[in-house]
């Protein structure tokens, strides 16, 4: 196998594999990606944890066709780290990668394994996708997947998706807070759809950027995203997600309108102080807000805050870094807090939020 690449081409490539490796693995081959070289000048790579898989194809010179398998991380530092300019990369047959330059300055070897070896990914034809504007997407995950415990795993180990003939819905929770962002879907869909989406895939998700639409598609075992020369592919997380509905309050008697960025600023000014379960103390009165922390070790904070507000006076504690997720990934410049009393979940929600709902629950912690 021989084939000639753009440095930089290649590196942004191998780039979007990096979070699909896991640092620790029970198969050596699952660090790796597999590389095969098609006589008609496209090279197509692929990587996989057995959880979720990638599959990339591009066009560039093939002089040899051919396949090999190779350290993924590995890989890529070293296709990054290259000179600018054509790079040439061959293997002969005894599983050595060869890596050298245009110039022939620099020569590295890098050993890999059988790619007969490799697993092979789950495929679909896309023959009956479902078209999803991949800018709502990507906004819907942003105001989910931060919610989502890189530890937990089984029915909250991922976001529900559900897509119907009106609406496409996102939700996660971690069983203190819950995110949920809805838009008007466009496309005619027959069936409802509902799968939940590990926190992995949605991260990979992330990187093919925001342009376009993307193409999803599942079977019995598999979710299916296609995007420009990418197809991702997912294994089903085959749990019940909980009944996210019935957590988010009908009503509320009192609500506060609230600057974003003042809001944002004051709650970092007054996490600096770090505590075990990061409480802050939220007491809403006529038109002020003021955030309060006591930590015997290091100090006090208080802070005051101007809002809109006209309802009864309530305090009550937060979690500020649950607060603080959802104001770093809200794009809006004022925010609205719904509430009833000091013991019932809370709902912030961004104003004016580009046609995408997006609300966000919060239980409160005990004074």
């Amino acid at each position: 196998m021989k084939i000639f690449v753009e440095k930089s081409l290649f590196a942004n490539e191998l780039k979007l594999f990096q979070g699909i490796f896991e640092k620790k693995s029970l198969m050596d081959i699952l660090q790796n990606i597999k590389v095969t070289a098609i006589d008609n000048g496209l090279i197509e790579l692929i990587a996989t944890d057995l959880e979720i898989g990638l599959l990339s194809t591009i066009s560039l010179d093939v002089k040899e066709a051919g396949v090999f398998t190779v350290n993924g991380r590995d890989f890529y530092d070293l296709i990054s780290k290259m000179p600018e300019g054509i790079v040439e990369i061959s293997e002969n047959n005894d599983l050595q990668i060869i890596i050298t330059n245009e110039q022939k300055t620099c020569k590295y070897k890098l050993l890999g394994l059988q790619s007969s070896d490799y697993p092979q990914l789950p495929i679909s034809d896309f023959s009956t996708s479902i078209k999803i504007s991949m800018k709502k997407l990507s906004s819907m995950i942003n105001k989910n997947y931060y919610i989502i415990s890189p530890e937990i795993k089984f029915n909250i180990g991922g976001a529900l998706m559900s897509i119907s003939d009106k609406n496409f819905e996102m939700a996660a929770t971690d069983g203190h807070r819950l995110s949920y962002t809805k838009y008007i879907n466009d496309e005619h869909i027959s069936e409802m759809v509902e799968f939940i989406v590990s926190r992995k895939t949605l991260l990979e998700l992330l990187k093919f950027g925001d342009e376009g639409d993307i193409e999803f598609n599942y079977d019995k075992n598999n979710l299916f995203f296609k995007y420009k020369n990418k197809i991702l592919s997912s294994r089903i997380i085959d749990q019940k997600f909980p009944n996210y509905k019935t957590v988010i309050p009908e009503k509320s008697k009192f609500k506060a309108i609230i600057n974003t960025e003042n809001f944002l600023n004051t709650l970092r000014r007054v996490l600096i102080f770090k505590m075990r379960n990061n409480e802050v103390v939220f007491n809403f009165s006529h038109n002020k807000l003021i955030l309060e922390r006591i930590t015997p070790e290091k100090g006090e904070a208080h802070d005051e805050l101007d809002i809109d507000y006209k309802g009864d006076s309530i305090k009550v504690s937060f979690n500020g870094n649950f607060i603080l997720d959802f104001l770093t990934h809200v794009e809006s410049n004022e925010i609205q807090v719904c509430m009833s009393d000091k013991e019932s979940s809370f709902v912030f929600k961004p104003l004016n939020n580009q046609n995408i709902d997006f609300i966000y629950v919060v239980m409160p912690l005990n004074i």
